[in-house]
């Protein structure tokens, strides 16, 4: 079995890739048409309001016009114009959902400080899609790796017995193979420390079981610090038994920036040390990228 030393000095030497094609989403948003026309709807009930309550209208016809408007926000809403003023009133749109009152005030912020149009360009929209698109990332990882292990030869499942019947296999950390599920089944105490703490993947290779939480990171910052030195804390534990191993896997650019000259950022520096020693002190652990995982996995 390779060592962890070699296999992290291999995933230095075979850095991240520029544009990986996994997390990209170059084509337009396949809900692009139901968005645009959402917010369509969501502008031409905000002029009605606007133009009735100048005429001064009844109470009761702009009542009417509110409850169209807080039907229109629970699908598709978010990234309307007036989606986006929710949140710079200090606000979410699902406290809007919840709170109609909530929802008349900021309705009339938004007409006496914005302009109301009935424009609504898709390339606008698109782009507003576009600069959401991080949020869509979350399962991507784990996709990747089970992608290149079941082209590698393992056997994706769902279910204890064939996991552990099979000589190559992978799983998710759901249902059986969640924390409690790797407390039962193999004695490993996940989220003991940390209560949203979990393991993304599990992953068989003959008597051999790895433990592997996933993170793609492109830069450093904000809550991105805070994950970096929550899956590092992964490879600081010492796994139970002799054939079980905690692996940590990062892609993106920012495991590229961690095994440089880190004259500007003692905190990278910080945490490249406490990668190296984790790995030190816990010789069955690893800490790789992707091509460290084709290594380590499929060869």
């Amino acid at each position: 079995m390779i060592s962890n030393k070699k296999i992290l000095e291999y995933s230095i030497k075979n850095p991240e890739i520029f544009l990986d094609k996994n997390y990209m989403f170059v084509e337009k948003h396949s809900s692009l048409d139901l968005y645009i026309n959402k917010t369509k709807k969501i502008k031409n009930i905000l002029i009605t309001i606007k133009e009735l309550t100048l005429k001064k209208y009844s109470q009761k016809t702009i009542e009417k016009l509110y409850i169209d408007l807080h039907q229109e926000i629970k699908k598709y809403a978010n990234y309307s114009e007036f989606g986006c003023f929710i949140n710079a009133c200090d606000s979410n749109i699902d406290e809007v959902k919840r709170d109609v009152d909530l929802l008349k005030e900021i309705t009339k912020l938004y007409i006496k400080y914005r302009d109301v149009t009935e424009i609504v360009p898709s390339e606008w929209m698109q782009a507003l899609l576009d600069k959401g698109s991080s949020r869509r990332k979350g399962q991507i990882g784990e996709g990747k790796l089970i992608d290149i292990l079941t082209k590698g030869g393992f056997t994706f499942t769902k279910n204890i017995e064939e996991f552990k019947k099979n000589k190559l296999s992978v799983a998710k950390s759901t249902g059986k193979f969640s924390n409690k599920g790797l407390k039962d089944n193999f004695g490993i105490n996940i989220g003991e420390k940390k209560q949203d703490k979990k393991i993304d993947l599990i992953i068989k290779i003959k008597n051999n079981i790895y433990f592997l939480e996933a993170k793609h990171m492109n830069t450093g910052g904000g809550g991105q610090d805070k994950q970096n030195v929550e899956y590092i804390d992964l490879i600081k534990d010492k796994a139970p038994k002799m054939n079980y191993h905690f692996v940590s896997f990062l892609d993106g650019l920012y495991f590229n920036k961690l095994f440089v000259s880190h004259k500007n950022s003692t905190k990278m520096s910080n945490q490249e040390k406490d990668i190296r020693l984790a790995l030190r002190k816990n010789k069955n652990n690893y800490f790789i990228n992707t091509l460290g995982f084709k290594k380590l996995f499929v060869k």
